[in-house]
């Protein structure tokens, strides 16, 4: 006779409402798919003369998706740079960075460590253009950002010291040195060519 036929997953786990079954339970649907629908599912029929089961293996996969792309960035020469490349994707994506179109090389100041590229101690060779590639067998993404590396002596003509400032007695009075400069400039005071000392005032 005609089976019954029906449908399970080996891991015991219901079936979400969008699941439909289709001429005469015969075909199984299953839209929008997602990772948690993956899995080992079953097709029993059963009739009066016995039963039999099919079973098949449902696998998800996705090509890289981008979670954290890479930025056009300026850095002070001898400071640190820290770039964060991070893709989602089933199988987990794998990383290469290139420089102007080149394989980075990994050293001493360079290294990457799942995605993130770190160079430390900067100098001026270390400008460029830069490409973070996350790959897996489904497909290859790419995100391109610029590195500057900046070097300039001290430099107080976008924020000078104002010439007169005028406070009351027993009043307290802030004066702002914040010259521009890569690397970051070392500050000392002196007060009529004689160098200032910090003390409880």
């Amino acid at each position: 006779p005609v089976p019954q036929i029906n449908w399970r997953r080996t891991d015991g786990l219901p079936f979400p409402s969008k699941i439909k079954l289709r001429k005469s339970n015969g075909m199984i649907e299953i839209p929008n798919f997602q990772q948690e629908d993956a899995g080992l599912y079953e097709c029993i029929t059963e009739n009066s003369r016995g039963k039999n089961i099919a079973r098949g293996r449902l696998t998800y996969y996705a090509k890289p998706h981008w979670i954290q792309m890479i930025k056009d960035t300026e850095v002070a020469v001898e400071d640190t740079l820290y770039w964060d490349c991070r893709a989602s994707g089933k199988p987990k994506p794998s990383y290469r960075w290139l420089k102007n179109g080149d394989q980075l090389s990994i050293e001493g100041r360079i290294q990457i460590e799942n995605g993130a590229l770190t160079i430390s101690n900067l100098n001026l060779t270390d400008s460029g253009r830069y490409q973070c590639i996350a790959e897996n067998k489904h497909g290859v993404i790419y995100s391109s950002a610029e590195l500057r590396v900046l070097a300039s002596a001290p430099d107080f003509s976008k924020n000078p010291m104002k010439k007169l400032i005028q406070v009351q007695i027993g009043s307290t009075v802030t004066f702002e040195c914040k010259p521009k400069a890569s690397p970051k400039a070392k500050c000392s005071w002196k007060k009529g060519g004689e160098q200032l000392h910090e003390n409880e005032r």
